[in-house]
């Protein structure tokens, strides 16, 4: 039996933030599509297609409307714009791995130095390198 790809990417958003219990399933992308959503590829999306491309990659979400019922994940182009960016941004930031670093706790230290470093002469150069 081999491996299979992952056949979705989920979404969540972290407490704090204006998204919070918003979970969103999306497809993968083939590295073609993601080099030319990312304009890697020397041309790029405008943005037409680029919301084209993330509404064919929205599976399923848990979002509901004002009444608390499912909002189905065909009227996500009759969606607050700010929101559905937000989704494709994150979605672009989970097929390329870039996730925001938490940060360092206050008692955090300073790490180790390198034996190695110490070794290095520093002396200054003799006049006739200096020139």
């Amino acid at each position: 039996m081999g491996f299979r790809e992952p056949s979705t990417i989920k979404l969540v958003f972290e407490p704090g933030d204006e998204l919070h219990g918003l979970e969103v399933r999306m497809r993968g992308m083939s590295i073609a599509d993601w080099l030319q959503a990312t304009g890697l590829d020397g041309d790029g999306d405008d943005a037409a297609a680029t919301m084209k491309r993330f509404y064919a990659a929205l599976v399923a979400w848990n979002l509901e409307d004002e009444n608390g019922q499912p909002v189905p994940v065909s009227d996500a182009p009759n969606r607050d714009s700010r929101m559905i960016r937000r989704l494709n941004t994150a979605w672009i930031e989970a097929l390329t791995g870039v996730h925001k670093a938490d940060p360092l706790p206050d008692n955090s230290p300073s790490g180790e130095t390198y034996p190695e470093l110490s070794a290095i002469p520093t002396e200054p150069l003799s006049e006739s390198l200096a020139s």
